[in-house]
Protein backbone atom coordinates (compact mmCIF):
# COMPACT_ATOMS: atom_id res chain seq x y z
CA UNK A 1 0.00 0.00 0.00
CA UNK A 2 1.41 3.14 -1.04
CA UNK A 3 0.16 6.65 0.04
CA UNK A 4 -0.74 9.70 -1.99
CA UNK A 5 -1.51 13.06 -2.34
CA UNK A 6 -2.86 14.56 -5.36
CA UNK A 7 -3.28 18.71 -5.52
CA UNK A 8 -6.93 19.53 -7.61
CA UNK A 9 -8.35 15.98 -7.44
CA UNK A 10 -11.78 17.02 -6.26
CA UNK A 11 -12.72 16.85 -9.59
CA UNK A 12 -11.67 15.87 -13.27
CA UNK A 13 -8.72 13.67 -14.05
CA UNK A 14 -7.29 14.34 -10.53
CA UNK A 15 -10.59 12.96 -9.11
CA UNK A 16 -10.23 10.40 -11.53
CA UNK A 17 -6.47 9.40 -10.39
CA UNK A 18 -7.52 9.21 -6.77
CA UNK A 19 -10.73 7.18 -7.72
CA UNK A 20 -7.92 4.67 -9.72
CA UNK A 21 -5.62 4.87 -6.81
CA UNK A 22 -8.43 3.42 -4.34
CA UNK A 23 -9.26 1.06 -6.38
CA UNK A 24 -5.73 -0.71 -5.79
CA UNK A 25 -5.59 -0.17 -2.51
CA UNK A 26 -3.88 2.52 -1.84
CA UNK A 27 -4.78 5.82 0.71
CA UNK A 28 -5.28 9.13 -1.23
CA UNK A 29 -5.63 12.64 0.18
CA UNK A 30 -7.64 14.91 -2.21
CA UNK A 31 -7.70 18.48 -2.56
CA UNK A 32 -9.01 21.25 -3.95
CA UNK A 33 -9.98 24.78 -2.51
CA UNK A 34 -13.57 23.82 -1.55
CA UNK A 35 -14.45 21.96 1.89
CA UNK A 36 -18.10 20.65 0.13
CA UNK A 37 -16.37 19.64 -3.01
CA UNK A 38 -13.51 17.69 -0.83
CA UNK A 39 -16.34 16.27 0.50
CA UNK A 40 -18.35 15.13 -2.01
CA UNK A 41 -15.48 13.61 -3.63
CA UNK A 42 -13.74 11.58 -0.86
CA UNK A 43 -17.75 10.11 -0.62
CA UNK A 44 -18.16 9.26 -4.21
CA UNK A 45 -14.72 7.85 -4.12
CA UNK A 46 -14.40 6.08 -1.18
CA UNK A 47 -17.30 3.52 -2.57
CA UNK A 48 -14.90 2.08 -5.13
CA UNK A 49 -11.82 1.61 -2.72
CA UNK A 50 -10.61 -1.57 -2.19
CA UNK A 51 -11.08 -3.07 1.54
CA UNK A 52 -8.65 -1.32 3.51
CA UNK A 53 -7.61 1.81 1.29
CA UNK A 54 -9.14 5.10 2.04
CA UNK A 55 -9.65 8.75 1.10
CA UNK A 56 -8.96 11.71 3.30
CA UNK A 57 -9.20 15.60 2.34
CA UNK A 58 -7.79 18.75 2.78
CA UNK A 59 -8.92 22.25 1.31
CA UNK A 60 -5.03 22.97 -0.79
CA UNK A 61 -4.43 26.63 -2.05
CA UNK A 62 -1.31 25.65 -4.56
CA UNK A 63 -0.12 29.43 -4.75
CA UNK A 64 -0.08 29.54 -1.19
CA UNK A 65 2.81 27.89 0.79
CA UNK A 66 1.66 27.31 3.93
CA UNK A 67 -1.27 26.03 2.44
CA UNK A 68 0.71 23.25 1.18
CA UNK A 69 2.24 22.42 3.96
CA UNK A 70 -0.74 21.94 5.83
CA UNK A 71 -1.77 19.42 3.27
CA UNK A 72 1.62 18.16 3.41
CA UNK A 73 0.86 17.83 7.50
CA UNK A 74 -2.48 16.86 7.06
CA UNK A 75 -1.66 13.67 4.77
CA UNK A 76 1.03 12.35 7.38
CA UNK A 77 -0.93 12.73 10.17
CA UNK A 78 -3.75 10.51 7.95
CA UNK A 79 -1.64 7.63 6.63
CA UNK A 80 2.41 8.46 8.32
CA UNK A 81 4.12 8.86 5.36
CA UNK A 82 3.50 10.22 1.42
CA UNK A 83 5.05 8.15 -0.67
CA UNK A 84 3.81 10.07 -3.72
CA UNK A 85 2.63 13.65 -4.99
CA UNK A 86 1.30 14.22 -7.87
CA UNK A 87 1.36 17.67 -8.45
CA UNK A 88 -1.98 18.03 -10.82
CA UNK A 89 -4.01 21.14 -9.95
CA UNK A 90 -3.97 23.67 -12.79
CA UNK A 91 -5.61 26.31 -14.65
CA UNK A 92 -6.56 26.52 -18.21
CA UNK A 93 -8.01 29.05 -20.85
CA UNK A 94 -7.41 27.73 -24.37
CA UNK A 95 -8.72 28.60 -27.85
CA UNK A 96 -7.59 31.93 -27.38
CA UNK A 97 -5.20 34.81 -28.49
CA UNK A 98 -2.55 37.07 -26.36
CA UNK A 99 -5.21 39.73 -26.58
CA UNK A 100 -8.04 37.93 -25.48
CA UNK A 101 -6.72 36.78 -22.23
CA UNK A 102 -7.50 38.74 -19.01
CA UNK A 103 -4.87 39.73 -16.83
CA UNK A 104 -7.36 37.57 -14.36
CA UNK A 105 -6.65 34.76 -16.79
CA UNK A 106 -3.15 34.80 -17.05
CA UNK A 107 -2.34 35.05 -13.15
CA UNK A 108 -4.64 32.26 -12.50
CA UNK A 109 -2.42 30.33 -15.48
CA UNK A 110 0.71 31.43 -13.61
CA UNK A 111 -0.28 31.05 -10.29
CA UNK A 112 -1.50 27.61 -10.49
CA UNK A 113 0.32 26.26 -13.02
CA UNK A 114 3.79 27.31 -12.36
CA UNK A 115 3.96 29.36 -9.31
CA UNK A 116 1.85 25.93 -7.73
CA UNK A 117 4.03 23.32 -8.93
CA UNK A 118 7.10 24.76 -7.90
CA UNK A 119 6.12 25.64 -4.30
CA UNK A 120 3.88 22.24 -4.10
CA UNK A 121 7.21 20.70 -5.29
CA UNK A 122 9.46 22.42 -2.68
CA UNK A 123 7.11 21.10 -0.08
CA UNK A 124 6.96 17.78 -1.07
CA UNK A 125 10.72 17.54 -1.19
CA UNK A 126 11.65 18.76 1.77
CA UNK A 127 9.51 16.42 3.58
CA UNK A 128 10.51 13.39 1.68
CA UNK A 129 13.99 14.26 2.61
CA UNK A 130 13.14 14.31 5.93
CA UNK A 131 11.37 11.05 5.63
CA UNK A 132 14.22 9.34 3.04
CA UNK A 133 11.80 8.87 -0.13
CA UNK A 134 9.12 10.04 -2.38
CA UNK A 135 8.31 10.48 -6.08
CA UNK A 136 7.22 13.43 -7.28
CA UNK A 137 5.21 14.22 -10.43
CA UNK A 138 4.22 17.12 -12.24
CA UNK A 139 1.67 17.83 -14.78
CA UNK A 140 3.44 18.50 -18.06
CA UNK A 141 0.65 19.66 -20.77
CA UNK A 142 0.08 21.31 -24.73
CA UNK A 143 3.21 23.54 -25.40
CA UNK A 144 5.61 21.81 -22.95
CA UNK A 145 7.96 20.53 -25.68
CA UNK A 146 8.34 23.94 -27.68
CA UNK A 147 5.54 22.88 -30.44
CA UNK A 148 3.55 26.59 -30.59
CA UNK A 149 0.09 25.53 -31.03
CA UNK A 150 -2.89 27.95 -31.93
CA UNK A 151 -4.57 29.14 -28.77
CA UNK A 152 -2.65 28.40 -26.54
CA UNK A 153 -0.38 31.20 -25.84
CA UNK A 154 -1.44 31.39 -22.11
CA UNK A 155 -1.61 27.78 -21.30
CA UNK A 156 1.39 26.15 -23.21
CA UNK A 157 3.72 29.01 -22.20
CA UNK A 158 3.16 27.65 -18.43
CA UNK A 159 3.74 24.02 -19.16
CA UNK A 160 6.66 25.29 -20.65
CA UNK A 161 8.01 26.60 -17.65
CA UNK A 162 7.18 23.34 -16.09
CA UNK A 163 8.86 21.44 -18.26
CA UNK A 164 11.82 23.23 -17.70
CA UNK A 165 11.00 23.40 -14.13
CA UNK A 166 10.65 19.35 -14.10
CA UNK A 167 14.04 18.90 -15.56
CA UNK A 168 15.51 20.87 -13.38
CA UNK A 169 14.42 19.08 -10.26
CA UNK A 170 15.08 15.74 -11.40
CA UNK A 171 18.98 16.97 -12.05
CA UNK A 172 18.81 18.36 -8.15
CA UNK A 173 17.56 14.97 -7.28
CA UNK A 174 19.63 12.71 -9.28
CA UNK A 175 21.15 10.17 -6.43
CA UNK A 176 19.10 10.67 -3.89
CA UNK A 177 16.05 8.98 -2.40
CA UNK A 178 13.49 11.24 -4.13
CA UNK A 179 12.43 10.81 -7.87
CA UNK A 180 10.77 12.79 -9.89
CA UNK A 181 9.19 12.07 -13.08
CA UNK A 182 6.09 13.77 -15.38
CA UNK A 183 2.90 12.91 -16.31
CA UNK A 184 1.41 13.94 -20.16
CA UNK A 185 -2.69 13.06 -19.46
CA UNK A 186 -3.36 14.13 -23.15
CA UNK A 187 -6.50 15.66 -23.99
CA UNK A 188 -9.13 14.77 -20.93
CA UNK A 189 -12.91 15.76 -21.37
CA UNK A 190 -13.17 17.16 -17.89
CA UNK A 191 -15.83 19.52 -15.89
CA UNK A 192 -14.16 22.33 -16.90
CA UNK A 193 -13.62 21.74 -20.45
CA UNK A 194 -17.39 21.17 -21.27
CA UNK A 195 -18.18 24.59 -19.37
CA UNK A 196 -15.36 26.32 -21.56
CA UNK A 197 -17.00 24.69 -24.47
CA UNK A 198 -20.70 25.79 -23.61
CA UNK A 199 -19.50 29.49 -23.22
CA UNK A 200 -18.62 29.59 -26.92
CA UNK A 201 -20.28 31.00 -29.20
CA UNK A 202 -22.05 28.19 -31.65
CA UNK A 203 -19.14 29.08 -34.62
CA UNK A 204 -16.46 28.71 -32.46
CA UNK A 205 -17.87 25.56 -30.42
CA UNK A 206 -17.65 23.96 -33.62
CA UNK A 207 -14.65 24.86 -34.17
CA UNK A 208 -13.15 23.81 -30.85
CA UNK A 209 -15.15 20.28 -30.95
CA UNK A 210 -13.66 19.61 -34.07
CA UNK A 211 -9.90 18.71 -33.03
CA UNK A 212 -11.34 17.61 -29.66
CA UNK A 213 -13.38 14.58 -30.71
CA UNK A 214 -9.63 13.25 -32.32
CA UNK A 215 -7.41 14.02 -29.57
CA UNK A 216 -9.83 13.96 -26.32
CA UNK A 217 -10.64 11.02 -24.37
CA UNK A 218 -12.60 10.41 -21.09
CA UNK A 219 -11.09 10.38 -17.59
CA UNK A 220 -12.27 6.83 -16.74
CA UNK A 221 -10.14 5.54 -20.19
CA UNK A 222 -6.97 7.47 -19.00
CA UNK A 223 -6.68 7.08 -15.44
CA UNK A 224 -6.53 3.96 -14.85
CA UNK A 225 -3.51 3.71 -17.43
CA UNK A 226 -1.75 6.35 -16.12
CA UNK A 227 -2.45 5.36 -12.53
CA UNK A 228 -0.50 1.90 -13.75
CA UNK A 229 1.99 3.52 -15.17
CA UNK A 230 2.72 5.36 -11.87
CA UNK A 231 2.64 2.23 -9.58
CA UNK A 232 5.36 0.51 -12.00
CA UNK A 233 7.31 3.18 -12.38
CA UNK A 234 10.71 2.83 -10.18
CA UNK A 235 12.89 5.58 -12.37
CA UNK A 236 13.60 8.89 -11.93
CA UNK A 237 12.97 10.97 -15.19
CA UNK A 238 9.86 9.32 -16.53
CA UNK A 239 7.50 10.85 -18.46
CA UNK A 240 4.38 9.03 -18.60
CA UNK A 241 2.75 10.02 -21.69
CA UNK A 242 -1.05 8.73 -22.73
CA UNK A 243 -0.94 10.54 -25.97
CA UNK A 244 1.53 8.64 -28.02
CA UNK A 245 2.36 8.70 -31.87
CA UNK A 246 1.32 5.33 -31.98
CA UNK A 247 -1.97 6.02 -30.93
CA UNK A 248 -2.39 9.23 -32.88
CA UNK A 249 -1.81 7.06 -36.20
CA UNK A 250 -4.35 4.78 -34.98
CA UNK A 251 -7.21 7.43 -34.66
CA UNK A 252 -6.33 8.73 -37.69
CA UNK A 253 -6.35 5.28 -39.52
CA UNK A 254 -9.90 4.71 -37.45
CA UNK A 255 -11.25 7.94 -38.70
CA UNK A 256 -11.52 6.91 -42.29
CA UNK A 257 -13.89 4.67 -41.15
CA UNK A 258 -16.13 5.19 -38.08
CA UNK A 259 -16.02 9.27 -36.13
CA UNK A 260 -15.37 9.81 -32.67
CA UNK A 261 -17.76 12.21 -30.91
CA UNK A 262 -15.99 12.79 -27.20
CA UNK A 263 -18.95 14.77 -26.53
CA UNK A 264 -22.06 12.51 -27.27
CA UNK A 265 -22.87 11.82 -23.62
CA UNK A 266 -23.20 15.69 -22.91
CA UNK A 267 -25.53 18.83 -23.14
CA UNK A 268 -24.06 21.35 -24.94
CA UNK A 269 -26.80 23.26 -25.56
Amino acid sequence: MVNVVITGSSKGIGKGYAREFLRRGHNVLVTGRSQDGIDQAVEDIQKDAKEGARAAGQICDVSDIDSLQATWDKAIAEFGSIDIWINNAGRARTGVTLLELTPDEINEMIDSNVIGTMKASQVALKGMKAQGHGFIYNTLGAGADGRVLPGMIGYGTTKRAVNYFSTSLMNETKGTDIKVGTISPGTNITEGMIREVKSLPPEQRDKMIKPLNFLGDHVSTTTPWIVDQILANTETGKNIKWMTTGKLLGRAVTGLFKKRDVFGAYDLA
